[in-house]
């Protein structure tokens, strides 16, 4: 290809609507690539096939990055990176790349596929000056020193590993763009005449968007009330810890009466032992919410990989008529084969629906007994109000006060997580049946793209 350009301040711009894929062999050289990414990199067809994708590669980019990419599709897995790209010219462009590899029918790894699509979220603004660091450090103390500083950031925004990122990264990517590729996939028309029965394709592989449209809508709630959860259990077990001092300063005003603080020191214990209790739940309950939490992320990923697989998918199909009988096969069978580890992670996201339910069903039951035991704590400070009405010159009055503003607290914050959660309980029949769905619209889509690489 001769010499590489030199680095513009020049974007090479392309729309949020624009998405683009390649696929190249095992070592990274490119197989084939859409129209988007062949006018965004300013390369010819023919100079980017037989080429390696490094080719477009930016010098901004800190190496680590790409070992962490070879790594996980290396290892079997999807990865989600933000990449600069530079293009023939020295402009660049900024994607979010989802790596897959393709897998055939023997599990065997025989290509790896590349969609990109243009950041937009929150998360990309943070992006450049970070790789400028690990660049920088790159330079002194090689890929390690880069990887640390990755670390401290990433733990900076609250992520213990770069997966945890990635994951959330390509969900917002997703949802930012939510309404355009709805819009664009369903306005998606194939020709009648073609070979490949297209039209027909695109009706099934439309019906399957849809279908995943309307599950991201159902676990909506379940991103709720992950959002609800890290807010609310930290305050929960914050007030219960403040009920077990104030249940201990209250015993030890209650010894300080001696004989006179009998009626004290018995509801003291009461609330000690209420307060212990509530401690122990809400310590069950977090554990219970952090592997819900996990099990949410795991599942919008999951589905967020499929529809993005599935609206590239739309797009080939909108311009297949144009690429020549040799493309068509081979990316067509590309997809095809993407479709089938759909399957896999379909039928893993059925799974992970289960677990999760399972989760939230325990909370459930955490959380009512939590709730009965904030009622008879209420009963509590009420009978220490009655009686502090008799004794003067004590601190219960301040005492049982501060207690009544606690479970007040305490019962608000319950209300907050119980009412998503009774519906999320309730739709649970709704929510397996659409994935149940889902996996027989992706199999019939299948059958159909099976059906149309034979005619070739």
């Amino acid at each position: 290809m001769g010499k590489r350009p030199k680095p513009l301040n020049r974007e090479s711009v392309f729309a949020p609507e624009e998405i683009f894929f390649s696929t190249t062999d095992l070592k990274g050289v490119i197989l084939s690539g859409n129209d988007v990414f062949i006018r965004i990199s300013k390369y010819s067809k023919e100079e980017l096939i037989g080429s390696p994708h490094n080719i477009i590669r930016h010098p901004d980019m800190p190496k680590i990055v790409f070992k962490l990419l070879w790594d996980y599709i290396q290892s079997g897995k999807p990865i989600v990176a933000y990449v600069k790209n530079m293009a023939k010219d020295g402009s660049y462009y900024w994607v979010l790349a989802t790596v897959m590899p393709v897998v055939d029918e023997s599990g065997k790894t025989v290509e790896y596929m590349s969609i990109r699509i243009k950041p937009t979220s929150k998360f990309f603004s943070v992006i450049p000056e970070l790789y400028a660091q690990m660049l920088e450090a790159e330079k002194e103390g090689g890929m390690e020193a880069s990887y640390d500083i990755l670390k401290e950031a990433l733990g900076k925004l609250g992520y213990k590993s770069y997966d945890d990122f990635m994951k959330d990264v390509l969900v917002e990517e997703l949802k930012d763009k939510r309404e355009i590729f709805s819009r664009l996939a369903f306005s998606l028309e194939g020709s009648e005449s073609c070979v490949l029965q297209s039209a027909q394709i695109i009706r099934k592989a439309k019906n399957l968007y849809s279908s995943i449209e309307n599950l991201f809508s159902l676990l909506s709630r379940f991103e709720t009330l992950k959002t609800l959860f890290s807010q609310k259990a930290e305050s929960v077990y914050k007030i219960a810890d403040d009920i077990r001092l104030t249940a201990l300063n209250s015993s030890v005003e209650s010894l300080r009466l001696g004989s006179n603080g009998a009626v004290f020191s018995v509801i003291s214990a009461e609330m000690r032992k209420n307060s212990e209790e509530e401690s122990k739940i809400i310590k069950q309950m977090k554990n219970l919410i952090d592997k819900n939490t996990q099990e949410i992320k795991e599942i919008m990923y999951t589905l967020s990989l499929s529809k993005l697989e599935l609206f590239m998918f739309l797009n080939f199909l909108s311009s297949i008529d144009r690429l020549e009988e040799s493309e068509k096969k081979t990316d067509l069978k590309n997809f095809f084969l993407l479709l089938k580890s759909s399957q896999y992670f379909f039928h893993r996201l059925s799974d992970l629906i289960g677990e999760s339910i399972n989760s939230l069903n325990e909370i459930d039951r955490k959380l009512k007994r939590l709730k009965l035991l904030i009622e008879e704590l209420e009963a509590m400070y009420f009978r220490g109000l009655i009686e502090s009405g008799h004794m003067e010159g004590t601190n219960f009055a301040i005492i049982f006060t501060y207690v009544r503003e606690l479970v007040a607290k305490t019962k608000e914050n319950i209300l907050t997580l119980e009412e998503p959660l009774v519906h999320i309980l309730a739709d649970e029949s709704k929510l397996k049946n659409k994935v149940q769905t889902t996996l027989k619209e992706l199999s019939q889509l299948e059958r159909a793209v099976d059906s149309s690489i034979s005619q070739l």
